[in-house]
């Protein structure tokens, strides 16, 4: 599976400037065919197993609850998700199915972040977004749990 520098935005909160940023001073591998940046699973897990790169992911997705918590939500209603997925695997596999639904389906209008705790063996889930995105987020999590209990 590979990722876009749009998808690795996405996930994990930091702006495609950045992440051009890091391609360039060898902290982000991956390759860079016709102008378009791509980066593999193991350029993706690489990057984020780097200490300061977690810490920035996790320092992100911290800030974007607390700004969600104390927003005043007085134009539309407003949701947050925190799921947490032990297991490296499912939460890897369970990461690229809600990526992929996400920039499908949700036109840009859900945030989310994902990273992976390796000491705790969970990868966390943040989303914020209309009420009606989430429930359908958790209906893909439901999903792929019925689709492994069978």
């Amino acid at each position: 599976m590979n990722y876009t520098l749009a998808e690795l935005a996405l996930m994990t909160g930091y702006s495609a400037r950045s992440l051009r940023k890091f391609y360039r001073q060898g902290i982000l591998t991956g390759t860079k065919t016709a102008g378009r940046h791509v980066f593999s699973q193991e350029d993706v897990e690489r990057f984020a197993a780097q200490p300061f790169i977690q810490s920035g992911i996790q320092t992100k997705a911290a800030m974007r609850v607390r700004h969600f918590l104390e927003e005043e939500h007085t134009r539309q209603p407003s949701s947050c998700l925190i799921y947490d997925q032990p297991g490296e695997a499912r939460a890897g596999e369970l990461n690229l199915t809600l990526l992929h639904y996400i920039n499908r389906e949700c036109g840009g209008e859900l945030a989310y972040t994902y990273f992976y705790d390796a000491k705790k063996d969970v990868g966390r889930f943040i989303f914020i977004g209309q009420p009606a995105e989430i429930a359908a987020v958790l209906q893909r999590i439901g999903e792929g749990h019925m689709e492994e209990t069978q």
